[in-house]
This record gives structure tokens, sequence and C-alpha cells, in this order.
């Protein structure tokens, strides 16, 4: 079918509004709402020659009420509704990058299980895509990155609340446990190229 599209063209039409983040001017702001979080914000400058697509289902949930997001599961058993803060999909020529984010403030805990629940969770999307012949493009080729952003290692930021580019060195992605992972400082900005290499 000539009306098919690539997975990040096909994403904003599948997935509700009130999942997306927006790219707004090549700049992609994850940020933390919790009023006590040190990890405040992570921004991450776009490539126009990378189509991308954020998404996040990182939604409270009120007491007393279903999980926003897995109303089918119990909230209270531990880690069944665990999500992690973003999830951004980006295409290089053929291949999909699946970048599972996630931003702690002091002790990451268990932030790999957060990005690996994640991970599942794109994968069950892509399945749907699959059965259904949506995407124009095989989906075989696609690669799964965690990034941890914290407060772990952070250099002290401007008081102004002015984003900081920081120095843009070669970033190492390590395998934890079948994803490969790479942990970096909250409240910077970085080229989304450096994540690509």
């Amino acid at each position: 079918m000539t009306d098919k599209k690539s997975l990040v063209e096909l994403l904003p039409d599948l997935i509700a509004k009130k999942f997306q983040l927006p790219i707004k001017e090549r700049k992609l702001c994850i940020t933390e709402t919790q009023s006590q979080a040190t990890c405040r914000w992570v921004e991450i400058r776009m490539k126009q020659s990378v189509p991308s697509f954020c998404l996040t289902i990182d939604k409270p949930r009120k007491k007393g009420e279903s999980d926003p997001v897995f109303s089918f599961f119990n909230p209270e058993e531990k880690g069944i509704c665990s999500k992690n803060d973003a999830i951004l999909i980006c295409q290089k020529r053929q291949k999909h990058y699946v970048f599972l984010i996630e931003l702690k403030s002091k002790n990451p805990g268990d932030y790999l299980k957060q990005l690996k629940s994640a991970q599942t969770f794109v994968q069950f999307i892509l399945a749907r895509i699959k059965l259904y012949e949506l995407c124009k493009y095989s989906l075989k080729d696609l690669e799964f990155r965690g990034i941890l952003f914290s407060c772990r290692h952070c250099r002290k930021t401007p008081d102004d609340g002015t984003s900081k580019h920081i120095e843009q060195k070669e970033i190492e992605f390590k395998n934890r446990n079948g994803l490969l992972v790479t942990e970096q400082e909250c409240n910077q900005s970085y080229n989304l190229t450096v994540f690509l290499k």
C-alpha cells in the first residue's frame, strides 16, 4: 500500500495526544515535576535529518483509582505498573533507535527494571504495528538503548534556570542485563548525535 508511513510518521496518529512529548524548535525537553527533585530537566537537541517521536506513559495515579495507563493491572502489586519518564524513537536511515529515558535525583534504585519495563511496552506497540502491517519499513533493524540521567555526578548548574550546554564527549553504552545503557548528568543539554554513535 502506498499510504503506509514510516514508524516515526505513524506513531503520532497511533498514540493519544496526552501521551506525546512535543519536540519544539528541534528541542526535546524532559522535566521532572516533583517539587523535591534535584534532577529537574534534560534537553535533547534534535537533528532535522533524524526523524523522531517522543512519548511518555509516566502519568500519576490518583489515590483509590486504577493506573491511568495500565488500568487492567492491580496497582498495589509492586512494580507491575512501573514506568519510565520518556521514550524517544529515532530513525537514522533505515535503522530505528528506541531510547528509554529515566530521570533520577539521587538513588537510582530499580531504574534498570523501569527501563526494561519500558522496553517490553514498546515491543508490545511494535508487535501490534507489525500484526496489522501498518509500517512501510521493516522494524527488524531496531536498537533499544537506556539512558539514566541522574545527579550522582552532576556539576553545579546556573541558578537562573538557563540551559547549560556541556561539552559533548563520546557516550559509551554498556550492556546491562541485555539492554545497552548509559548514565549521564541531569540539568544539561545534549545533542542527539552523541547517543546515536
